[in-house]
């Protein structure tokens, strides 16, 4: 058999594990979605290259696929035994048909799977590459300022293997802001940051007061850009209730920063990937990545993925959030039982 023949079989096989994998989660879940209120009229996609939305974007570039070269498929029944492990009792959700006001019925994306990601050029670790920025704006209110530190000791759990540091504050240019809306144009904002990317950082997100919006859209919650490894992110909208703020501001920086790795929304599960058209909609959505999405960041980061979900654990019951503790240490009793998490 030709060198060109073997690989084309095994990425045939490749696929078919794949497609098995997510198949098995199709039935699975226990938790239902209302519906949410639409907050956001869209008249046109945003621009290419942008991710919008409760913190993502309704129009994506769809970055060049390229044939995985050389994949062993050993390696990926082990990548995928953890994952494989799951019982029908799950309670990972399959996303339903989308309802008047909800992301996925006005913006009809076609989802990202875990063979799409690892076949794109993506924005990966590396020796160069291994740290994480928050930019916080001078705007920020001191309740918002006293967030930070809280948001660097999640996202260094959610992405681990990561470093996440908090860059020095930087000017909120009044040129930015449109002066009949009063809101920054966030698109144009991110791509000003770009220049502001440390060599070492596989992205950059910055915080603000201000309420965002880009050309099509009444307002976003943030915008990542892929290729310049910038995004923004917009606390204007949580409200003052300290957990409700907090739950919000987790939820959004570590989306947008999942952006910035190349993961595109997601349209399997319920996930910190789906895209939001509303606080509604938001606050229905989990804190965890949903197995095709942790799949993705596992493939890129390669942690371990019971110590990853016991970290998590840890955070949640500092910060007392329950629900998410307990889903925490669920999944990684589950990655202890699979016997392999990496």
């Amino acid at each position: 058999m030709t060198r060109a023949r073997q690989l084309l079989v095994l990425c045939s096989a490749s696929a078919a594990i794949i497609g098995a994998l997510v198949g098995f989660f199709a039935g699975v879940g226990s938790l239902s979605q209302h519906g949410a209120a639409r907050a956001s009229a869209p008249t046109r996609p945003p621009a290419r290259g942008a991710s919008t939305g409760a913190a993502a974007g309704a129009s994506q570039t769809v970055l060049p696929s390229t044939r995985p070269s050389g994949f062993r498929l050993a390696a990926q029944r082990r990548r995928e035994r953890v994952f494989a492990a799951e019982k029908p009792d799950t309670p990972f959700t399959r996303l339903g048909e989308p309802r008047p006001g909800e992301w996925l019925y006005s913006f009809r994306e076609p989802g990202q799977s875990y063979a799409d990601y690892i076949g794109a050029r993506f924005n990966r670790r590396s020796a160069r590459r291994h740290t994480l920025h928050l930019l916080p704006f001078d705007d920020l209110t001191r309740g918002q300022r006293a967030l930070l530190p809280i948001l660097r000791d999640y996202l260094e759990r959610f992405f681990l293997g990561l470093r996440v540091k908090v860059m020095r504050p930087a000017r909120m240019h009044a040129s930015f802001v449109d002066a009949q809306r009063g809101q920054v144009d966030a698109h144009a904002f991110a791509s000003a940051m770009a220049p502001l990317v440390p060599k070492d950082s596989l992205g950059v997100l910055g915080l603000t007061n201000h309420d965002l919006f880009i050309p099509g859209l009444n307002f976003v919650f943030g915008v990542g850009l892929f290729h310049q490894r910038a995004g923004l992110h917009s606390l204007r909208r949580y409200g003052h209730v300290p957990h409700v703020l907090l739950r919000r501001a987790l939820k959004l920086a570590a989306h947008e920063l999942g952006h910035l790795l190349t993961i595109k929304h997601c349209v399997f599960y319920k996930c910190t990937m789906n895209g939001t058209n509303s606080l509604d909609e938001m606050d229905q959505q989990p804190l965890h990545a949903c197995p095709v999405d942790l799949l993705k960041l596992q493939h890129n980061l390669g942690f371990d993925v019971a110590e990853r979900y016991r970290r998590l654990a840890a955070f949640y019951d500092k910060h007392d959030l329950p629900l998410d503790a307990h889903f925490a240490r669920q999944r990684a009793r589950a990655a202890r039982r699979a016997g392999q998490s990496r």
